[in-house]
C-alpha cells in the first residue's frame, strides 16, 4: 500500500518532457489524416470529458472543494482530471493553493509576473521543484487511498483512454468507413490532450499580468494581478474568469455573472439535480454587488 503521508516521488523530468513533446508533435498530425467530421464530435467528446475533469475535478473539488459528491464520484473526477494530462489531483490541488496563497509573489508555481509567461505556459510543470507532491500539504486529499494510488499512476489513465479511443476507430464502424483507430488516435486522443492542456495552461499566461485590453478586464480589485479573460472561456470551461476566481475561490461558479459563460458550472447544476453533487458553494450576494459597483476596470496594456 501507498504512504499516504511525506513526500510522493513523481516520474523522471526526462519522462515527463518525452510525453508532452509527443503530445505536441502527434497533434500536428490531424493535417496529414484523412478528415471526418465524426473525428471531430468524438475529439470534442473527449476534450470535453476530460476538461470538465481537470476543472471541476482537480480545481473546483479538489482545490477548493466547492461543492460536495460521494467518494464514488470522486474518484470519477479524479480518473477523470489524470485522463486529460493535469497529472494526479493531490498534485494539482497543493500547487494551486500554493498559487492561491502566494499568487504572483515570489513562491507563486507559476505566475508570469515572477518567471515569465512561457514558464507560466509549461515551465512550472517541467521544473524539478514542482515535481513532486507533498501529501501532507493537503491531508484532506491524502487521507483517501484510492486518490493516493491515481496520483501516483495518474499516466496510466491517458494510457487507458488511448486504447478505447483506438478501439473504437479501429474495431467498430460508428465513426465511419473512412476512420481508423490510428486517425481516431490523432484526433480523440492526441488533439484532445493538446486543446485540454491549453485551456490550463493558457489561462496561467493570459489571466496574470498586463495582456491586451480587447480580452481581458478586472471586475474586482484583488492582492494579484488577475484577469477575466472571456476568450478563453470555451477552451477552459470556465476557469478564465480567473479574477472573480481569486475574489472568491470557494464558489463552485467562476463565470459570476450571466454574461459569463461557465460550462463546468452548468453541468455541476445538471448533476446537482440528479443528486451526483451537492451543497455547491454559490458567490454571496455582497461580492455579485461589490463586483457591480466595481463596473468592470479594463485592463489596457
Amino acid at each position: 500500500m501507498l504512504s499516504n503521508t511525506g513526500i510522493q516521488k513523481s516520474e523522471s523530468l526526462r519522462i515527463i518532457k518525452i510525453r508532452a513533446a509527443l503530445v505536441y508533435i502527434a497533434s500536428m498530425g490531424i493535417f496529414f489524416v484523412p478528415f471526418d467530421w465524426s473525428l471531430v464530435w468524438l475529439t470534442l467528446l473527449t476534450f470535453s470529458f476530460r476538461t470538465f475533469g481537470w476543472e471541476a475535478g482537480h480545481h473546483r473539488y479538489f482545490s477548493h472543494r466547492s461543492f460536495k459528491t460521494s467518494r464514488a464520484f470522486q474518484l470519477i473526477l479524479a480518473c477523470l482530471g489524470a485522463s486529460s494530462g493535469h497529472k494526479g489531483p493531490i498534485w494539482w490541488a497543493t500547487l494551486h493553493r500554493a498559487h492561491h496563497k502566494h499568487a504572483d509573489m515570489p513562491l507563486d508555481p507559476h505566475s508570469p509576473v515572477q518567471k515569465g509567461r512561457m514558464y507560466a505556459y509549461i515551465g512550472w510543470v517541467l521544473d524539478s521543484a514542482n515535481a513532486d507532491t507533498d501529501l501532507d500539504a493537503a491531508k484532506d486529499l491524502s487521507k483517501f487511498p484510492e486518490l493516493v494510488w491515481v496520483n501516483k499512476y495518474h499516466y496510466l489513465f491517458p494510457y487507458i483512454l488511448l486504447i478505447g479511443v483506438f478501439s473504437i476507430g479501429q474495431f467498430s464502424d460508428i465513426l465511419g468507413p473512412k476512420v481508423n483507430g490510428f486517425s481516431a488516435v490523432i484526433w480523440a486522443f492526441f488533439f484532445s490532450t493538446f486543446l485540454s492542456l491549453q485551456g490550463g495552461f493558457f489561462v496561467n499566461v493570459f489571466t496574470h499580468g498586463p495582456i491586451p485590453k480587447f480580452i481581458g478586464y478586472r471586475t474586482f480589485e484583488t492582492r494579484d494581478t488577475t484577469s477575466n479573460n472571456w476568450l478563453l472561456c470555451l477552451l477552459s470551461f470556465g476557469a478564465s474568469w480567473h479574477n472573480n476566481h481569486h475574489r472568491y475561490m470557494n464558489s463552485a461558479r467562476a463565470g459570476f455573472y450571466w454574461w459569463e459563460l461557465d460550462m463546468t458550472y452548468l453541468v455541476l447544476r445538471v448533476l446537482s439535480f440528479f443528486h451526483i453533487v451537492w451543497d455547491l458553494h454559490e458567490v454571496p450576494a455582497a461580492v455579485l454587488l461589490e463586483g457591480k459597483s466595481g463596473a468592470m476596470t479594463i485592463v489596457n496594456k
